[in-house]
């Protein structure tokens, strides 16, 4: 009888990991379809760098990209090491974010966070975004 429960139990288990597995998939898929889409073609963007001495500097940039990520990249404002979403931004205009006093490169989009990585996130024509070094995690 106990024999008969674990197998049971083992069904059903491997029936929540198979659903479990299925939604992470759809929820992926969905994601895919709905996130924002870069277009290519002309465009202008403004990026502002605001360093560790709140100093800033402007950067305009004329560009056909779809993303962020990819004019940063093509303009050689920033370093970074690839990841799972994209590029780790570690260094900005010359200035890399210091670990040992929890640095790290925040982008916004008008002053507002972004809930995306830099090439992840598509761009449009006029749009201004902000590269600033902020500490602690």
């Amino acid at each position: 009888m106990e024999q008969n429960n674990q197998k049971q139990f083992n069904k059903k288990a491997l029936i929540l990991i198979a659903a479990l597995i299925i939604a992470a998939v759809a929820m992926f898929c969905i994601y895919k379809v709905l996130m924002p889409k870069g277009q290519t073609g002309e465009k202008e963007i403004t990026v502002t760098v605001v360093h560790a001495d709140e100093s800033s500097k402007d950067f305009v940039c004329q560009t056909d990209e779809a993303y962020l990520g990819d004019v940063l990249k093509a303009e050689k404002l920033v370093e970074g090491t690839e990841g799972e979403f994209g590029m780790f931004i570690t260094s900005v205009d010359g200035e890399t974010a210091d670990d040992t006093k929890e640095q790290w490169w925040c982008i916004t989009k008008d002053g507002e966070s972004l809930n995306t990585s830099a090439d992840q996130t598509p761009i449009e024509d006029g749009d201004q975004f902000e590269l600033t070094l902020t500490e602690g995690y």
